[in-house]
């Protein structure tokens, strides 16, 4: 019996053995190489973190750059220096044309103020006009004709059919408008409804009155967001407003009274 057992641990002894110098032989040849294979894993694992979270703090450093920006070359270095994250570029290049109009149309050097208004001189209001329409094109540049791009392209031809309204060329107006109601037909009627009710309203317009050269500064600008409803206006102060000529006043017929004023006491 105590043959046995020692035959037994003599056994035992010689696998553990034979174990432990195959353990050391595997470690010697192919333990370097395994290591390195591991080591390689966790670097290639800590760069793909590391750049993911790149990335994210990237897509925010533009957003916060498209919402601190508050001038039309600010918004312009916005949509040069992130041109790839989200629709930046295309929003700060918006914006930065409805400034341009927006100033155009008022009248006014950009930053000017209600309580503080600086006169725009001619040649100011020709150069915001061309910049805004050159911003304009560079948006419709980037249409990939999908629904994601369907709304800003809308707003871009309208933005280009207010340019050639201030300019005093309606055709080309009439032309854009239309254009911007077969951009948005597909995927929002209403938007293409509005679209040829403004061309419409323009070409009577022309064949009515003279242009003005400038609109009132209270009038107010339809903004051209698909979430807000039909008629909604909105102040002049909101920069991505795009221009809508005042209603054409029914021309008066020889002989008649004036129409009284509903506003007018007795």
């Amino acid at each position: 019996m105590d043959r046995e057992r020692l035959k037994d641990v003599q056994t035992s002894d010689l696998t553990d053995d034979r174990l432990n110098e195959d353990f050391v032989v595997w470690l010697k040849t192919k333990g370097p190489s395994w290591l390195l294979v591991i080591l390689v894993a966790v670097v290639a694992y800590l760069y793909i973190v590391n750049w993911q979270q790149g990335k994210v703090n990237y897509r925010n450093e533009a957003w916060i750059a498209l919402l601190e920006s508050q001038t039309p070359a600010a918004f312009e270095d916005v949509a040069v220096q992130y041109p790839e994250v989200d629709s930046i570029a295309q929003q700060a290049r918006l914006r930065a044309a409805g400034m341009y109009l927006q100033s155009a149309v008022l009248g006014r050097a950009i930053g000017s103020t209600d309580q503080d208004p600086i006169e725009l001189a001619e040649e100011d209001r020709t150069f915001n006009l061309d910049r805004a329409a050159a911003l304009y094109r560079e948006i419709l540049s980037g249409d990939t004709g999908d629904l994601d791009t369907v709304v800003i392209t809308y707003t871009a031809m309208n933005g280009l059919a207010a340019v050639a309204e201030c300019n005093g060329d309606l055709d080309a107006a009439s032309d854009w408008y239309e254009q911007a109601a077969e951009r948005a037909s597909g995927h929002f009627p209403y938007l293409a409804e509005r679209a040829r009710s403004r061309g419409a309203a323009s070409a009577s317009y022309d064949r009515l009155v003279a242009i003005p050269a400038s609109l009132p500064e209270e009038e107010t600008l339809d903004v051209l967001d698909p979430g807000i409803g039909e008629g909604q206006p909105q102040s002049v102060e909101d920069v991505t407003n795009i221009l809508t000529l005042p209603e054409v006043p029914a021309p008066s017929i020889p002989g008649t009274p004036p129409a009284e004023d509903p506003g007018q006491q007795p």
